[in-house]
C-alpha cells in the first residue's frame, strides 16, 4: 500500500531543511514515541505506541536514512515488530520551493504489514498511514514555528533594541546639551541685566567739567 503527499511550509528551504535532517526532530515529530535512540548518524532504534483500528501496541523498530542529498531530500526505511505483528516501510522525503519563504515537503511511503495486523483491511491501514504522516506534519510545523519564533527573539529582536537604545542614548544627550546651553544663555542674560543696574550714572559736576569754556549747557 502506498501513502503519499504534499505539504507547504512556511520557511525556506534551508530552514526546513536544518530542521528536518536533525535526529531530534524526529524524536519531537513521530506520534506515540516512547524511546527514540541513535545507533549511528542515520539509523536509529525506536519504540512507538501505536494504534491501528481496535489494535494497540508498542511497536519496536529501526529507522534508517539513506540516500540523503543536502538541501533536497533523503530516503528511508523503517521495520517495527509488536505482538500484534510487523510493519515494514519504505519511501522518500524530498523538498521543493514553493515561493522565496515558502517550501513543499512531499512524501511517498509504501509500506505493508503481517501477522495478526493483516486482519485489518485495506482502508483502516490505509486511514491510520494517513493520519500518522498528518500528525507527524502538525508537529514539524509545530516544531518550525518555535524554531523560527526562538530565532527572531534571539537575533533580530535584541538588534532592534540595541538600535533603539543608541537612539534614545542620542536624545538624551541632545537634551542635556540643549539645557545646559539655555543654562549659560540665562546666566550671561543675568550677568548684562546686573551689570547695567549696577553702573551709576554720571555726576553732573562732570558733565559740566567736560564743557569747554564760554559753552553753555543746552536747555
Amino acid at each position: 500500500m502506498r501513502v503519499e503527499g504534499r505539504h507547504t511550509l512556511a520557511a525556506d528551504r534551508e530552514t526546513v531543511w536544518n530542521l528536518l535532517y536533525d535526529p531530534a526532530t524526529f524524536q519531537n515529530i513521530l506520534p506515540g514515541v516512547e524511546s527514540f535512540e541513535a545507533i549511528s548518524a542515520r539509523e536509529f532504534r525506536i519504540v512507538l505506541r501505536l494504534r491501528i483500528g481496535q489494535i494497540v501496541d508498542h511497536f519496536t523498530g529501526t529507522l534508517w536514512l539513506d540516500g540523503v542529498m543536502p538541501l533536497t531530500g533523503f530516503d528511508f526505511q523503517a521495520d517495527g515488530e509488536s505482538g500484534s505483528g510487523l510493519i515494514h516501510g519504505r519511501g522518500r522525503v524530498y523538498l521543493e520551493d514553493a515561493t522565496a519563504s515558502d517550501t513543499v515537503l512531499c512524501y511517498e511511503v509504501d509500506f505493508e504489514v503481517d501477522g495478526p495486523l493483516q486482519s485489518a483491511n485495506d482502508r483502516v491501514l490505509t486511514t491510520t498511514a494517513r493520519a500518522f504522516a498528518r500528525r507527524t506534519l502538525e508537529a514539524l510545523e509545530r516544531q518550525l514555528a518555535l524554531r523560527t519564533r526562538v530565532y527572531t527573539t534571539a537575533v533580530l529582536l535584541p538588534a532592534l533594541d540595541r538600535a533603539t537604545r543608541m537612539t534614545e542614548a542620542r536624545l538624551g544627550a541632545a537634551r542635556q546639551l540643549a539645557a545646559m546651553l539655555g543654562i549659560l544663555l540665562f546666566v550671561v542674560f543675568l550677568r548684562r541685566v546686573l551689570s547695567q543696574r549696577q553702573a551709576p550714572p554720571a555726576p553732573p559736576v562732570l558733565a559740566d567739567l567736560l564743557l569747554a569754556p564760554g559753552d553753555e549747557p543746552a536747555p
